[in-house]
């Protein structure tokens, strides 16, 4: 059997995908799968081993700039795709753009969400099959829901995420830990005196640091941190999310606020602690026992807002909103040692 599997962003999704692609092979061992996913994410839908071939696309880049040599580009894109027949399209993310893409697709059959499942309801028009999968339940579990109604087998426990096996050619380092202070909302980080306490703590237990950036801002952060203790620093240069996963997968822990590379190290089943503030991890947080969703308890009234603007502080403030001020770095590190013991 011959799948295309339609899951073409972000970087959080892709990863709570694998669960799903381990429990689809481990059913069919024969089965082949493409991953056809944004050209951005390829090196992570390569990853896992069930999928035969990536597909990469460029649609974010079509559909934004709008220019002739774009069309002309998706056209050929689209008759490039066209050339492979599958037994089954599935559309995983149940948007309006990937049930189109899901459409242009060679395939015998196209499955996807029903209405009331979809991101976006009108979505599960493009499909011959919809299933009916509930909301109200991690994007995880959701996505091997949808896979084994798909494909006709039952869930069994416990689930992995099948992708740790990639990066496994170092070695494990019991004295080394990630700390990845950065996000894309300032409504979503903790204040850079939370982390130098957080790495007094570790370094005063034996441990070095290595303080993961990706931007000008987080690498100015990461300064900060890292000049606070000797045992601690960050890369020269900005790494590639392949490299940063090789150093996630031989950590003896981490520590994140709600991104994708926090999400990374759960999916590599590194015990790893996230912080969560103004985002709710319910139905999109970290999963397994490897892992602690961290959040006020108890919670603010008005949490979680999902808003990059803390209606509590000043406007345009970038000040640690109260949510994630209030989680205190002796919490934080007690939760981790729990996690690595």
């Amino acid at each position: 059997m011959k799948i295309l599997l339609i899951k073409m962003s972000s970087m959080g999704d892709l990863f709570h995908t694998f669960p799903a692609l381990t429990d689809l092979k481990a059913h069919y061992p024969d089965v082949e799968i493409d991953w056809l996913v944004e050209e951005s994410f390829a090196e992570i839908a390569a990853w896992h081993p069930a999928v035969r071939r990536v597909v990469p696309v460029n649609l974010r880049q079509w559909v934004k700039q709008k220019r002739r040599q774009d069309l002309q580009a998706f056209k050929a894109w689209r008759r490039e795709l066209q050339q492979e027949h599958y037994d089954v399209a599935l559309d995983a993310q149940g948007l309006l753009k990937s049930a189109v893409i899901t459409r242009l697709a060679d395939a015998k059959v196209r499955h996807g969400y029903d209405r009331d499942s979809a991101r976006e309801a009108i979505a599960s028009w493009f499909y011959h099959t919809k299933h009916h999968v509930d909301t109200d339940q991690h994007a995880v579990l959701r996505t091997r829901k949808l896979f084994a109604a798909t494909f006709g087998y039952t869930l069994s426990e416990p689930f992995r995420f099948g992708i740790q096996e990639h990066f496994t050619g170092g070695s494990a380092d019991s004295k080394q830990l990630i700390f990845i202070p950065g996000s894309s909302w300032h409504t979503k980080l903790w204040s850079v005196e939370a982390w130098e306490e957080l790495t007094a703590l570790a370094t005063d237990q034996g441990y070095q640091v290595e303080i993961i950036w990706g931007s000008e801002a987080e690498r100015q952060m990461a300064d900060r941190i890292a000049a606070s203790q000797p045992q601690a620093w960050r890369s020269a240069e900005r790494q590639s999310i392949t490299r940063v996963a090789e150093k996630l997968v031989s950590a003896a822990g981490v520590v994140g606020m709600d991104t994708g590379f926090s999400h990374l190290s759960g999916a590599l089943e590194t015990p790893t602690v996230a912080l969560y503030g103004p985002t709710s991890p319910a139905k999109v947080g970290l999963i397994g026992e490897h892992t602690v969703n961290m959040t006020l308890n108890p919670a603010l009234p008005c949490m979680p807002c999902h808003k990059r603007q803390c209606r509590l502080l000043p406007p345009n403030s970038i000040d640690t909103p109260p949510c994630l001020k209030e989680i205190n770095a002796a919490q934080v590190w007690q939760a981790l040692q729990e996690k690595m013991s």
